[in-house]
C-alpha cells in the first residue's frame, strides 16, 4: 500500500482559497501513486476567525474532503473538525472512501484546552478497512495513551492514520517520540500529518509546528531508525512511502523481537 502523509499549512484562508488547497495537495499524492491521503488534526483551522464559527467551516471541511475522495478516487482521511454533541463538541476525523462513503472517529482523549472548549471525550475506537488493511485512527494526543493503541492492534489494527496539531516544539515530539513507541510495542506503522505554518485571526490557532512522516517498526528489513519517509521541519507538502502489508504482518511473530506477540497483561507482573 503506498501513503501520503500531508503537512497543510495553516494559515489565513478564504474558503475558495483554501479549497484550491486541499485539491493540489491530494492531486500531488494521487500523482506520486498514494492510494491513502492523510490530512491533519483542525485542517480547517484557517478558515476560523475570531469568532471561531466552527459549524460553518466545518460544512465546508466535510464537503470538500468527500469531493476529494470522489473526484480522485482515493481514500481521503481528511483530518479534523469540531462538531456539535449531544455533550457539547468532539473532535471528528472523517474517514472517505473512493465512493465518497463516510466513516468516522472522534477524539478519545480531549486535551485540557480542548475540555475548556467542552469537547468530549469517546470511548469508541474504530478499526476502518481500507483496501483490506486494518486502520485505526487515533488522534494526536491519543497516540500517547499506550493502552489506547495496544487494544486497537488486539483489535486487529495495522496501520495508524495519526492527524496532529502541536503548536510548539516540545508538543510535536511528545507526539512523534510516542508514534514511534507504538511503532514498536506494536508492530504496525504509523502515517503521521501535522498541521504546520501561522495563523494569527483566530484564538488558540496562531502556531502549528510539525514535521510529516510515514513511520515503520525498527527492525531487519525496515529502516533501522523506524523512518520510511518524512518531510521538512514545519513545511507544508506531501510525503509518500510504500507500506509491504505481508512484511509487516510477518514481524509480528518473527521479527528480531516480538513485543506485541509477547506483551503480557497488566495483572500478571508483581509490584514490590
Amino acid at each position: 500500500m503506498r501513503l501520503s502523509a500531508i503537512a497543510f499549512p495553516l494559515a489565513t484562508f478564504e474558503a475558495r482559497t483554501w479549497v484550491l488547497q486541499v485539491q493540489a495537495l491530494v492531486r500531488n499524492a494521487v500523482d506520486n501513486g498514494a492510494e491513502v491521503v492523510v490530512f491533519p488534526e483542525y485542517v480547517a483551522g484557517g478558515l476560523l476567525r475570531e469568532d471561531l464559527a466552527w459549524e460553518s467551516a466545518g460544512a465546508l471541511w466535510r464537503q470538500t474532503m468527500v469531493a476529494a475522495a470522489q473526484e480522485y478516487q482515493v481514500w481521503v482521511m481528511g483530518g479534523t473538525h469540531l462538531e456539535r454533541h449531544a455533550d457539547g463538541w468532539v473532535n471528528r476525523a472523517l474517514v472517505i472512501a473512493p465512493d465518497g462513503t463516510v466513516q468516522h472517529q472522534d477524539k478519545l482523549h480531549p486535551t485540557p484546552w480542548e475540555v475548556r472548549w467542552q469537547v468530549a471525550p469517546t470511548h469508541q475506537i474504530h478499526v476502518f478497512q481500507i483496501d483490506g488493511v486494518a486502520c485505526a485512527l487515533p488522534i494526536c494526543y491519543d497516540i500517547e495513551f499506550p493502552e489506547a493503541i495496544r487494544a486497537a492492534a488486539k483489535a486487529g489494527a495495522e496501520v495508524l492514520l495519526l492527524p496532529s496539531w502541536t503548536e510548539d516544539e516540545a508538543g510535536f515530539h511528545r507526539v512523534r517520540g510516542c508514534a514511534r513507541a507504538r511503532c514498536v510495542e506494536n508492530v504496525l506503522a504509523v502515517v503521521h500529518a501535522p498541521l504546520v505554518g501561522r495563523h494569527l485571526e483566530a484564538p488558540g490557532f496562531e502556531q502549528a509546528v510539525g514535521t510529516a512522516a510515514i513511520l515503520t517498526p525498527c527492525d531487519l528489513g525496515w529502516p533501522p531508525a523506524g523512518v520510511a519517509a518524512e518531510g521538512g521541519w514545519s513545511s507544508p507538502g506531501v510525503v509518500t512511502a510504500d507500506l509491504d502489508l505481508d512484511r509487516l504482518r510477518a514481524a509480528r511473530t518473527s521479527g528480531s523481537v516480538t513485543p506485541f506477540a509477547d506483551a503480557r497483561a497488566e495483572a500478571a507482573y508483581l509490584i514490590r
